[in-house]
């Protein structure tokens, strides 16, 4: 799944994160790309929250992940205090 845009508000405007091939998008913050599924936990935990979190906090995902169960998609909102999954989908 090539990432030409971002998934999340369309924008073309990205910056690079420390992880190869996934991006920031400078517009709405998302966080977004291809990467190792342990490399994509540097951004977002495998785990959801379990406070609640304010819409303005949390941010857009969407990994295209290489694993050990092949090729996965991760994706949803995140709250980038906690690393920790707010909504998945």
């Amino acid at each position: 799944m090539p990432y030409s845009k971002c998934p999340n508000c369309g924008a073309n405007r990205h910056k690079n994160t420390a992880v190869v091939g996934v991006f920031e998008c400078v517009q709405c913050g998302a966080v977004y790309g291809s990467c190792y599924l342990g490399e994509s936990y540097e951004f977002v935990m495998p785990y959801m929250t379990t406070e609640s979190v304010p819409s303005e906090r949390t941010r857009y995902y969407d990994f295209e992940c290489l694993g050990s169960g092949g090729i996965t998609r991760r994706h949803g909102w995140f709250d980038p205090a906690t690393k920790r999954i707010v909504q998945v989908g």
